[in-house]
């Protein structure tokens, strides 16, 4: 008998398979297999143009206080669209374009004015997005995990908001499904890849016990540097949280700071004029090392462009970032989203500058 012809047990099984089997109890040891199971729900938002029901799927994490419920969406990049405090929703995701909290980037078209036909650059702009859709095509999510209702892991695909990079070299098509999608020109995906880690961090003030932690890590998977992009961590609040704020205040577009003077930067929505019901977004700023940083709101050019805030009636909030990725390297970083009164979110982000 050759070496190399297998010995059959009668069922077409090779007989050295029958072996594992035989093995006494111990001899093997199997991995423990860890519990990673989500606890997901559906949650209504109007149905759009990549969507055709009214509702998606969400993961929900709970703080260990019971007071807040955090919800990711599993369709369109695990963006989180929603965060209620004592029963109160703090972020507007319901219709379909518009995402609660998100990272996003921008890069201005550059080309000679013949070329652009009348548009801004702004407008034929690479959109690289993690919570939005692009012509049919979401921001898909690959995968997720969670340990209980205090942490989740998602890894998804950013796509293209802009809907036409293709003067980006080898621009890409949106696989949606198993297919690829019909819509020309191409360039409304992306080779960037976003993982979400959320959790629950402790409040040194007094109320909610706890702040939403977003931990992301942005890979560039291809060789080439796109150059410098603004990096947009935004968040969307009902047309009630009518009283922004931000911190510091002179950080604006037309006058940006510099992380070396701003290691921390927040921006948030009040109910009230004494900010004292609302959320801001809290972002540390040591690891952009950009001399690009300004607060973001309606009035963005931006947001103006692309969110449409006032048709949707939201109010923006968040922070801008200069920011270049290597190619095949990954960007790591951290910002919160905090519920409550502005004056605790305010010295959270004073303790993250020390």
């Amino acid at each position: 008998m050759s070496l190399r012809t297998p010995v059959s047990n009668g069922f077409g099984i090779p007989a050295w398979c029958c072996f594992l089997f035989l093995l006494p109890a111990g001899a093997v040891h199997a991995q423990q297999m860890p519990d990673v199971k989500c606890s997901v729900e559906d949650y209504a938002r109007s149905p759009g143009i990549d969507q055709t029901e009214d509702k998606v799927q969400v993961v929900v994490l709970r703080d260990p206080s019971g007071q807040q419920e955090a919800r990711f969406d599993l369709t369109h990049g695990a963006s989180l669209v929603s965060l209620r405090y004592q029963g109160r929703e703090l972020l507007s995701a319901h219709h379909s374009y518009s995402v609660g909290a998100e990272v996003s980037m921008y890069k201005a078209r550059q080309a000679p004015a013949q070329e652009l036909k009348g548009l801004s650059p702004l407008t034929s702009a690479y959109l690289p997005n993690q919570g939005q859709s692009s012509m049919d095509v979401p921001a898909t999510v690959a995968g997720v995990a969670c340990q209980g209702a205090e942490r989740m892991d998602a890894f998804a695909m950013m796509v293209d908001f802009g809907s036409d990079a293709s003067f980006e070299r080898q621009p890409l098509m949106g696989v949606w499904k198993g297919r690829l999608s019909g819509h020309f020109p191409p360039g409304y995906s992306t080779p960037f890849v976003v993982e979400t880690v959320a959790s629950w961090v402790p409040n040194p003030g007094k109320s909610p016990s706890h702040y939403l932690r977003l931990e992301q890590t942005v890979i560039n998977t291809r060789a080439e540097n796109p150059g410098e992009m603004h990096w947009v961590l935004l968040g969307a609040a009902p047309l009630s949280l009518r009283y922004p704020a931000g911190e510091p205040e002179g950080c604006t577009i037309a006058a940006p700071c510099r992380t070396g003077t701003t290691p921390a930067i927040a921006a948030g929505r009040y109910a009230d004029a004494g900010h004292s019901a609302g959320v801001a977004v809290v972002v540390p700023t040591k690891a952009w090392m950009t001399d690009e940083l300004y607060l973001a709101g309606n009035a963005d050019p931006y947001v103006g462009r692309w969110e449409a805030p006032e048709a949707l009636q939201l109010q923006y909030f968040g922070a801008v970032l200069g920011h270049s990725l290597p190619g095949s390297t990954p960007f790591r970083f951290d910002w919160y989203v905090c519920a409550g009164a502005w004056d605790e979110a305010r010295s959270f982000a004073a303790e993250l500058r020390r």
